[in-house]
């Protein structure tokens, strides 16, 4: 078989291909998939197409996967989207996810240059996904992160997927946190305001929560002027601002005016106070990033810094109105800097 022409990284060029040969590795598993086996036998198909996709030379593997990728072909599995340690798949949905992610594992370079071309139009959420998985862990410029924001916001704007969000659309959302983008909050403040959507709004509302943590006063200082999620979602906002490490002049100073500000509410003040400081984590497998946590000693400095902030505070006659909601937190504060330096348990997610 005479291996395609070798795409370098960065052309997303399509490249033309011939027919997939009958005795590709890929045609024989594509043959097995079209008897709808049973979930083992579909997973010893997928076993034994990677072990001959990765036992083949390297420029011969990558030519068979994009002859079946560029040829339009695909088969379903029967089994779901599932993301494993690392952001490698435990789970395939399609025969062509499958080789994408294979393919990844053979080439990153030429997986990432192919996955260009299949973000250039909608083909599937799941195959969305992991093509942007691909590009993100292959490319790292600012300008290969910028292009990652956009087309994951057209990934999660897309109308028929956004409709019927698959386990892939739903975990791609995790590439704006790898790519910082904090010029998605209100994106992701219109989803975590429809109520009507649990699905949606959840996914916004992981994706929102983990950038307050990774990027804590850009995104903070939206929140602060969101009015309309600020009244959709008050306890969700003001758990956000619980997240502020106030040793940090900038965050400091926002979590001030917030608390500060008129407008505010007994509900949001009252929750606040009720979880300062937000420690809490919501741990899974994602595509792109992972979870570092916080170290005990760490959690317990900031315990004890952040106590002796919030007590100053309390001597400060312009914060007499919200007198109650301090002693609240000192109270709490107090409670964890008697008992740590162990940090509690992550909640984890599924």
């Amino acid at each position: 078989m005479s291996p395609a022409p070798r795409q370098t990284p960065g052309d997303d060029r399509p490249t033309r291909q011939t027919a997939v040969p009958a005795t590709s590795p890929i045609t024989v598993a594509s043959s097995r998939l079209r008897e709808k086996p049973d979930r083992a036998a579909t997973l010893q198909t997928l076993v034994d197409l990677r072990t001959a996709l990765m036992g083949m030379p390297r420029d011969e593997a990558v030519a068979c996967i994009r002859s079946f990728l560029t040829s339009g072909q695909d088969h379903p599995t029967g089994i779901d989207f599932n993301i494993g340690p690392g952001g490698a798949l435990t789970g395939w949905a399609t025969l062509r996810t499958f080789l994408l992610d294979t393919l990844f594992a053979i080439d990153p370079a030429v997986a990432a240059a192919l996955s260009r071309g299949i973000l250039a139009a909608p083909t599937t959420a799941d195959e969305w996904a992991l093509a942007l998985r691909n590009v993100g862990k292959g490319e790292t410029t600012a300008a290969a992160k910028a292009y990652l924001r956009e087309r994951t916001e057209a990934l999660i704007a897309n109308p028929s997927w956004q409709a019927h969000p698959s386990v892939g659309y739903l975990n791609a959302f995790d590439v704006l946190v790898h790519t910082h983008a904090t010029a998605s909050t209100p994106l992701l403040s219109g989803l975590i305001q429809q109520k009507d959507r649990g699905d949606l709004s959840h996914a916004a509302f992981l994706t929102l929560d983990r950038l307050v943590q990774s990027d804590s006063p850009a995104v903070l200082s939206q929140l602060a002027t969101d009015r309309s999620l600020q009244q959709s979602r008050p306890e969700m906002v003001a758990q956000e601002f619980a997240r502020a490490d106030l040793r940090d002049p900038a965050q400091s100073a926002l979590v001030r005016a917030w608390l500060l500000d008129p407008a505010r509410t007994a509900t949001e003040l009252d929750s606040f106070a009720a979880v300062y400081p937000n420690n809490n984590r919501f741990v899974s497998n994602n595509l792109l990033t992972a979870d570092v946590p916080i170290a005990g000693a760490d959690l317990a400095k900031h315990d004890r810094e952040a106590l002796e902030i919030i007590k100053s505070w309390t001597a400060d006659p312009a914060f007499q109105p919200i007198a109650a909601q301090l002693n609240t937190m000192v109270a709490r504060l107090s409670g964890f800097v008697g008992t740590q330096p162990q940090a509690p348990q992550p909640r984890r997610v599924e």
